[in-house]
């Protein structure tokens, strides 16, 4: 959600655009067309940084201006029509001893090429009527994301969740195709199932497909389907190369990208987030991935631990510690040694988590709980627990 710092931000930047001038001396930006070139500046004083980052304590100053730059202003310059040039940003200089001038390089991306080409499409949609979808005739456009298309499409999707635009779907499946190309040609996604590379292709509906392949073996391929009969969702299929479909699912997206800023935010740190995650809570499970690993899972919602990486879970260490010297392993001495009382509680639902994973055992003796190995600490230890989705 947009905070009120960042809308008038967004005033200024307007004010900017249509009046040639900036109403506030810390925010300036200046665009050259015939270049594609601009830069959005803004003055940040040490003592404000200060304040909203609790004396530094919540956030490093690094934290804070990335947040800053990729998570707010990103928003702000492309609800302007301007994205940022990434390949020459520097957030890290500046001229300012008791603050930080943030300089941060600005161009319009795909903006006449592609634009021209959607007006193009629009105007035979219009026109002669095509049918671009082989199901369903292309009745979306300029159609509000809040109103189905089809009511046996996106049953699941509350309606306060989708985003409050229009769109054409014939120009989101060429955006993501032109941003996908362009920008994820030799991307890898690095997972416990093997480094996963795209090979993709335009399916003759329109809609973009891309076969995911893995280095560890040459009989496992994943291919998605991103927005099929102009729905919300992404289909997935986990094929041998016989054709014999090992895993059928989809992810229902909630907002839909509608330019070339949120389409590549959009296949960086959602599609691929999400596929990353299906591959290593779904494919690893298959054959021959499943055989390095331990496998747990559970259906308690509050159970959000995987015990993947050893060195992440330091607490646990320290338990495994404990029980090799401890005479008699008390959880409640472990607490009081490690000065953690006051975290019990906190701490309960990751030691049930580790208890499901197999890593500890407990049994009570009187008013004492005692701690003991499970059967998969070696594992643990090991790297090689992972938690999986049934």
């Amino acid at each position: 959600m947009i905070n009120n710092s960042d809308k008038y931000r967004q005033f200024i930047v307007g004010k900017i655009i249509t009046e040639g001038k900036s109403p506030n001396n810390r925010i300036n930006i200046t665009y050259d067309k015939s270049t594609n070139k601009g830069f959005y500046k803004e003055v940040l004083t040490i003592n404000e940084i200060d304040k909203v980052t609790n004396g530094f304590e919540e956030e490093s100053i690094d934290t804070y201006l990335n947040d800053f730059l990729y998570n707010r202003i990103y928003n702000v310059l492309n609800e302007s029509g301007y994205t940022v040039d990434t390949d020459l940003i520097d957030i890290n200089t500046t001229d300012f001893y008791d603050g930080y001038e943030i300089s941060i390089p600005i161009l319009k991306e795909f903006d006449d090429l592609l634009e021209d080409l959607f007006n193009e499409i629009d105007d035979e949609m219009v026109d002669s009527g095509k049918v671009y979808n082989k199901q369903t005739d292309n009745t979306v456009s300029d159609v509000p994301l809040n109103k189905e298309p089809d009511t046996k499409q996106t049953p699941n999707v509350p309606d306060d969740a989708k985003t409050e635009k229009t769109q054409n779907p014939k120009r989101v499946d060429l955006l993501l195709k032109s941003v996908f190309e362009s920008k994820f040609n030799n991307y890898t996604i690095k997972s416990d199932a093997g480094d996963w590379k795209p090979t993709k292709s335009l399916k003759d509906d329109g809609k973009l497909a891309i076969t995911w392949e893995t280095d560890k073996t040459n009989n496992v391929l994943i291919e998605t389907i991103l927005f099929p009969n102009d729905s919300n969702k992404i289909k997935l299929k986990v094929k041998n190369r016989k054709g014999v479909v090992l895993i059928e699912d989809f992810f229902e997206i909630y907002s839909i990208p509608t330019d070339s800023f949120l389409a590549e935010k959009f296949i960086r740190k959602t599609y691929i987030n999400l596929l990353k995650k299906f591959i290593d809570n779904r494919v690893i499970t298959l054959e021959p991935f499943n055989t390095e690993f331990i496998f747990w899972k559970t259906d308690n919602p509050s159970f959000s631990y995987s015990f993947s990486s050893p060195n992440k879970n330091k607490i646990l260490l320290d338990l495994i510690s404990f029980i090799n010297v401890a005479k008699k392993p008390i959880l409640d001495d472990f607490f009081e040694q490690n000065n953690l009382k006051h975290k019990q509680g906190y701490l309960q639902t990751l030691l049930d988590s580790a208890e499901s994973a197999g890593i500890f055992s407990f049994k009570r003796e009187g008013n004492e709980i005692i701690i003991l190995k499970g059967p998969n600490y070696k594992d643990f230890l090991a790297g090689k627990i992972r938690r999986v989705i049934s």
